[in-house]
């Protein structure tokens, strides 16, 4: 096995270890022939729902287990919980791991494909005639927003559809971007591609999450893959390299003003690279890896769970994914809040800590279906999502490219972030936005007075009918 295997730091192991990791890492690598990137190269995984979920994946669960391999105490919280882990418990979590990703796959890759296709309408939505909506979308998105504060203790019942409205800038943004970058047209939106972005920036200062700005970041990038034009790998590797860092340090200086109420030269202390050196806690890359634990997660999740807290058995995910995602608060007051990271951030994240703040600790979707009941959750839970994105995949598969564009672009961090997620609310919501999606644009094609053609999204397009790149691609 690896010299760091069973050192003092990193994560117990036995000789089954370093195996079980090779062959998640081994399942999760081989997944890629499910996109069928050899026939169309690298692009296939971001323009892909399941690509953005084999992304999140290896991140969170894949890279997680060998950076904690190498040492779980300074990239995971500074305590030496992690290190107190039976070996036997982090094999199980590896097999668990494994599992999950296997009915992913598995379900994604023979849902059958609906015959009707309910996001037909986005295509049509893409236009250089929708100009006029695209300004009415970004300024609604603004206005819910900016409203979304104000109404998040005095009326429970719009806080949902207010942040899906305030989430709807991203259709006017990726729609003039593709527009303005493929060769058919879209000249006029050049200045306008840039304004759109700009609900981004007002979302990111009223919530200051990096996911915020990873999706003003995104949109380009998207643009730009399925408008054909040429866009490296190893450049795009750079982009995101540096956005991972800068990033990092922008939202931990902006928290500390907006949220802790610092001055602004206060955060700024902590900016020192040579204290980065002494103490790479601090530094940004470390927490770049700290950012993803749901690895650890599903670790705490074997270890208490059900020997020292038994499983969840009066919960049923299926239900709560119902009634989460299909039951407005309107008609059901006392709808019970989603509070699962929070649950778990002072349960099974805390055991035995005392005084533990409440926060938004993912519980990550595998270890939240294991508490339920075991494994047989994690497979059911795991082939639900798979499920879930193959639909949304095929419909999508069927558009012309700026359609296709526009649901990846509303779709791709949900479907990544899922993974990390309770199941009920990463599945409710990536559900939630796809029918707001839909009804947007509905409304849309209607205003703008495009009529759907006839039969339209019954018949299959062929597979290749986008994925054609020019020549002069890398």
């Amino acid at each position: 096995m690896p010299a760091w295997f069973g050192s003092t730091s990193g994560l117990s192991a036995d000789r089954w270890t370093p195996f079980l990791g090779l062959a998640m890492t081994a399942l999760w690598l081989a997944s890629l022939f499910v996109l069928k990137t050899p026939r169309r190269g690298w692009r296939a995984v971001p323009c892909s729902l399941l690509g953005w979920s084999w992304i999140a994946f290896g991140l969170a669960f894949v890279a997680r287990f060998w950076v904690l391999s190498i040492d779980a105490v300074t990239f995971g919280d500074m305590t030496e919980r992690l290190l107190a882990i039976p070996e036997s418990v982090v094999n199980e979590a590896l097999v668990l791991s494994a599992l999950y990703w296997v009915a992913v796959v598995a379900a994604y890759r023979f849902v059958p494909a609906p015959r009707l296709n309910l996001l037909s309408a986005v295509g049509r939505a893409v236009t250089p005639g929708g100009v006029a909506a695209y300004d009415a979308i970004a300024l609604l998105a603004v206005l819910a927003v900016l409203a979304g504060p104000e109404v998040e203790r005095t009326w429970p019942t719009l806080v949902r559809p207010l942040a899906l409205i305030g989430s709807l800038w991203v259709v006017p943004a990726t729609a003039a971007w593709f527009l303005s970058l493929d060769s058919s047209g879209g000249g006029r939106l050049r200045v306008r591609r840039w304004v759109y972005l700009a609900p981004g920036i007002v979302s990111f200062v009223y919530e200051p999450f990096r996911e915020r700005l990873l999706v003003m970041l995104l949109i380009p990038l998207l643009a730009a893959l399925f408008a054909g034009r040429r866009v490296r790998l190893g450049v795009l590797a750079v982009v995101f390299a540096v956005f991972a860092i800068t990033s990092t340090i922008a939202v931990s200086w902006y928290r500390q003003v907006a949220w802790d109420r610092q001055s602004i030269t206060t955060p700024v202390e902590n900016l020192d690279p040579e204290l980065w050196l002494n103490d790479p806690y601090y530094a940004p890359w470390t927490a770049v890896l700290r950012r993803f634990h749901s690895f650890d997660s599903l670790v705490f999740y074997t270890h208490f769970v059900p020997d020292v807290v038994p499983f969840e058995t009066d919960r049923n995910p299926l239900l709560d994914l119902a009634i989460e995602g299909f039951v407005p608060r309107a008609l059901y007051p006392d709808k019970p809040e989603s509070r699962r990271a929070a649950l778990f951030s002072v349960t099974l994240w805390s055991y035995g800590e005392e005084g533990h703040d409440e926060a938004n600790i993912a519980p990550s979707m595998a270890g939240d279906l294991y508490g339920v009941g075991g494994w047989l959750w994690v497979a059911i839970g795991g082939a639900c999502w798979g499920v879930v994105l193959g639909v949304l995949d095929r419909w999508r598969e069927r558009l012309a490219p700026g359609g296709q564009t526009v649901v990846i672009a509303v779709l791709a961090l949900l479907a990544a972030g899922g993974i990390e997620r309770d199941f009920p609310r990463a599945a409710a919501t990536l559900i939630q936005t796809a029918i707001v999606l839909i009804g947007l644009a509905m409304g849309l094609t209607r205003a703008i007075g495009l009529s759907p053609p006839r039969l339209a999204g019954i018949r299959p397009a062929a597979p290749d009918d986008w994925g054609r790149e020019p020549a002069s691609l890398p």
